[in-house]
């Protein structure tokens, strides 16, 4: 699936996903947003301080639980997706 469909699929609250990272290993976030409605965790807290590379999809992991160092930013690739929200695609 390409950038579009993740961020339509995944929607604006949160989400979970599954993907292939680029060592070949699965990755998941349990708990994230997409990074566009995330600007106020960058450093600049504006709306344009929000940057995504052409190939993934950038997004920020939160949760109540969730120590601040483990609040962080994280590139998933669209096209190695395998699950959103628990369910296989």
């Amino acid at each position: 699936m390409n950038k579009d469909d993740f961020k339509n699929k995944v929607g604006n609250g949160f989400f979970s996903c599954e993907w292939v990272n680029n060592k070949g290993v699965v990755s998941k976030v349990k708990r994230a947003i997409l990074g566009t409605h995330a600007w106020r965790h960058t450093n600049l807290a504006t709306r344009d301080s929000v940057k995504e590379h052409n190939d993934y999809v950038l997004a920020y992991r939160v949760g109540n639980g969730l120590l601040p160092e483990h609040r962080r930013w994280a590139n998933i690739n669209p096209l190695t997706v395998t699950k959103i929200n628990g369910v296989e695609v």
